[in-house]
């Protein structure tokens, strides 16, 4: 049971609104046609290795902060790193935000206002546990947006169109680039929640994470090939679902759900940064800091700031084949860290 809780917990990670909304598949794989499906088997390979790194890392040391696991993985302390990390999952976490500002279409001051009191009392709330609430999010929505994606997939399957609009040299490009930006969205997440599992139960995991992922995204990509008129729309998933008012309506509330997946595990990220005595005001602080900045447009700055966190999750995807490939002593290294980073 507990292998499926953080398989799931996994899946709600990384089935963020780009994801859930059909987005991110089309541009960064439907638009290569047929050629697509070739990029099903990096992506598989790479999200099981990088789970399995991640997952054998936590199970043998109690993660309990970012800094802590940094330290484990590039084997000092990197403040660039740090800073990095810092900055990028604020603006990931403010960018959540912003995001279900605009999907629910708040526009005047007063609701603007008491929506931003709700964001913090409810963000405040649901990350003071750390991965309690998130995971019974994700055990509830998680199933039911897979399944619903299929069904709209499925019924909107008319026969393949190889429609090819982007240069085929990209793809390998674009596989990797998806497998390291995820990787680092959710690598505290993995690692935090995998405190004493054995090395089997971790590949079981790595394994199901990577093969339902791969798998809805080849039915994804079938489905964007069957109606390319929606490769180009906002939020491709939704326009499949659009004759079906039922579909329509619950896949809309499934997204706003894989927003707030999104945005409670980057925030319990961001509040593993801060080391006060009183462990409340660690996420007071996670929360606040990243409402505020949810009012700042980040828009020029996401378009060159989400390439950069690619890269650094190469960066990080080193770290985790090399020097971790056996994890020689963790232990013992993760043993000072620990001492200066607890609460």
């Amino acid at each position: 049971m507990r292998c499926l809780k953080i398989t799931i917990l996994i899946l709600g990670t990384i089935i963020g609104a780009g994801f859930a909304s059909g987005k991110e598949i089309t541009t960064f794989f439907t638009v290569f046609g047929y050629y697509s499906f070739l990029s099903l088997p990096i992506i598989f390979f790479g999200f099981y290795f990088c789970i399995y790194k991640l997952l054998l890392i936590g199970s043998k040391n109690k993660i309990e902060n970012i800094d802590q696991l940094n330290y484990i993985i590039f084997k000092k302390e990197n403040k660039l790193v740090k800073i990095f990390t810092f900055i990028s999952f604020i603006i990931i976490s403010s960018t959540m935000i912003s995001g279900l500002r605009q999907s629910l279409e708040v526009s005047t001051f007063i609701f603007d206002f008491i929506f931003t009191i709700i964001i913090i009392l409810f963000l405040f709330f649901l990350i003071d546990k750390n991965l309690k609430y998130l995971n019974i999010i994700c055990m509830v929505t998680i199933p039911i947006t897979l399944i619903i994606i299929t069904i709209i997939c499925f019924i909107n399957f008319n026969g393949l169109d190889n429609v090819v609009t982007s240069y085929i040299v990209l793809l390998p490009y674009n596989s990797i680039t998806y497998v390291t930006r995820n990787v680092f969205l959710c690598y505290f997440v993995i690692s935090s929640s995998s405190y004493q599992l054995s090395r089997s139960q971790c590949k079981l995991i790595s394994f199901l994470s990577s093969f339902v992922l791969c798998t809805i995204m080849a039915v994804m990509i079938f489905s964007g090939l069957a109606n390319p008129t929606i490769i180009s729309d906002s939020i491709p998933m939704l326009s499949l679902a659009k004759n079906h008012d039922v579909l329509y309506i619950i896949y809309a509330v499934l997204i706003e759900f894989a927003i707030m997946t999104t945005l409670i595990s980057t925030t319990i990220t961001v509040k593993s940064f801060f080391h006060f005595r009183t462990k409340i005001l660690n996420s007071i602080c996670a929360v606040i800091l990243c409402t505020a900045c949810s009012f700042f447009e980040f828009d020029l700055l996401i378009k060159y700031f989400y390439p950069i966190i690619g890269i650094f999750g190469a960066y990080l995807i080193l770290f985790l084949m090399f020097p971790n490939l056996f994890l020689q002593n963790p232990n013992k290294e993760v043993h000072n860290t620990s001492k200066n980073t607890k609460n």
